[in-house]
């Protein structure tokens, strides 16, 4: 909404009056015109999409790069978590299996896996199902947050909730009360009219940081999605599902070569189970690890919707300049966001 009277220009009869004294008018007032401070509590929405540039090494990377090794090549990723966590029974099958057989096994699963369906789904589709979720938990999500801009002091910006996309609309997980956050202090902001009084008014937010032990309300936002969509309790609940190690082992061992057939399927059922207790372990160590130590919000331009009153009610169209730091330095980061009073 364009005001037919800005801020600014009701502002100026006072400012007038605050530059003059005994001695007259100081022909330069201390305040534009055109700008004047822009106060009010605003519950703001910012959406981030964290680059593959600032993925790919560390933490973040790790945590996404475990599910989808899972997701490319599931036989093999199986075996390999369950030799990490030292399952016996992966010992005891290399003990007996002749090496012949011992090299068909990650084949033969992964064929289980791509073939065997489940109300039209395999358990890979499903496994590719759980990559693409976590992806989209840990690189697109919105910050939650209330904008504090009192009259004649700096502000602050403390978050509220983080929440994470799903195809029946937000999972909304609320930051704890107790969490170890930290919120940025000192903001400062402006409102001004760059068009001249009859164009649009635009707020500008100035340079501040907050810090979001981000892995928690991560995890926790993956369990609700992963209830909602899939029933399953946790991450753990999920792949149980979606594997079926039971039903693999049974169809490895029933393969043969020749004469010569896998059997071991109590082993088989082991070595299943015991990967995926590792895979579940670790992706949800390295999720909580996860820990956006500075959000760095350098500059944030917005339109500004203000009433003839004036004051202004909402923040429209904004874009941050905004940095995430995950222990690695700052490293750019894509962010939009809105503000209502």
């Amino acid at each position: 909404m364009r005001p037919t009277r800005p801020l600014a220009l009701l502002l100026a009869p006072t400012l007038a009056l605050a530059a003059c004294g005994l001695s007259g008018c100081d022909p330069s007032p201390s305040v534009d015109a055109e700008e004047a401070p822009l106060t009010g509590t605003f519950d703001v929405t910012s959406r981030f999409e964290v680059p593959a540039t600032v993925a790919a090494p560390g933490p973040l990377g790790d945590a996404l790069r475990l599910v989808h090794g899972l997701a490319l090549d599931p036989g093999t990723a199986i075996l390999d978590l369950a030799e990490e966590a030292g399952v016996p029974a992966l010992a005891e099958l290399r003990l007996v299996l002749p090496d012949a057989l011992e090299a068909e096994l990650t084949g033969w699963m992964n064929e289980y896996l791509e073939t065997a369906t489940v109300g039209g789904l395999s358990p890979h589709d499903r496994i590719e199902e759980l990559d693409a979720v976590i992806r989209s938990v840990l690189l697109t999500w919105e910050l939650r947050s209330t904008l504090d801009l009192p009259a004649g002091s700096g502000g602050t910006h403390a978050p509220v909730a983080i929440a994470f996309d799903t195809p029946a609309g937000p999972v909304v997980v609320p930051v704890d009360a107790t969490a170890p956050v930290t919120a940025g202090v000192d903001v400062v902001a402006t409102i001004s009219w760059p068009d001249g009084p009859q164009g649009d008014a635009v707020a500008g937010i100035g340079d501040h940081a907050m810090g979001i032990p981000f892995g928690r309300y991560a995890l926790r936002g993956l369990d609700a999605i992963l209830l909602a969509q899939h029933g399953s309790a946790d991450l753990r609940a999920f792949l149980a599902d979606a594997v079926g190690c039971e039903t693999l082992a049974a169809s490895v061992a029933g393969r043969c070569l020749g004469p010569i057939c896998v059997g071991h399927e109590t082993e088989l059922l082991a070595v299943c189970e015991g990967g995926l207790d590792q895979a579940a372990a670790r992706i949800e160590a390295q999720v909580l690890g996860l820990d956006f130590q500075a959000i760095h919000f350098q500059q944030g331009t917005a339109t500004a919707e203000v009433t003839p009153a004036p004051a202004v009610v909402a923040l429209q169209d904004g874009v941050w300049t905004a940095t995430i730091d995950l222990g690695q330095g700052a490293e750019a980061a894509t962010a939009t966001f809105s503000a209502v009073r």
